[in-house]
C-alpha cells in the first residue's frame, strides 16, 4: 500500500475505536448518577458531534484528488486530534 492508503487505513482505525469507545460510554450512561447524567449526555452528544463530523472528512479525504489530499490530510489530522480529545475528556470526566 501507499502512503495515502496507510494514512487512510490509520485514520480508519481509529475513527472505529473512538467510535467503540463512544458506545461504552452509552452503555454506561444507566449507571452515572442522576445529577452527573445530565452533563454526561450533554458531553456524548457534543462528542458524538465531533465524531460525526470527523466522518465526514475522512469520506472526502477519501475521495480527493492528488492536489486536494494533502490539504485534507492536515485538516483531518485536526479534526482527528479534536475527537481524540473528546474521547479522553469523557474518558477523565467520567472514569470509563
Amino acid at each position: 500500500m501507499g502512503l495515502r492508503e496507510d494514512y487512510q487505513a490509520l485514520i480508519e482505525k481509529q475513527l472505529n475505536e473512538f467510535r467503540a469507545q463512544t458506545e461504552r460510554f452509552k452503555s454506561n450512561a444507566a449507571q452515572v448518577e442522576a445529577h452527573a447524567k445530565v452533563q454526561f449526555e450533554k458531553n456524548l452528544e457534543a462528542l458524538r458531534a465531533t465524531q460525526a463530523q470527523a466522518w465526514e472528512n475522512f469520506h472526502k479525504l477519501k475521495t480527493a484528488n492528488e492536489g486536494a489530499w494533502e490539504q485534507m490530510k492536515a485538516h483531518m489530522d485536526k479534526v482527528g486530534d479534536e475527537v481524540r480529545s473528546a474521547v479522553d475528556r469523557m474518558r477523565t470526566n467520567f472514569k470509563q
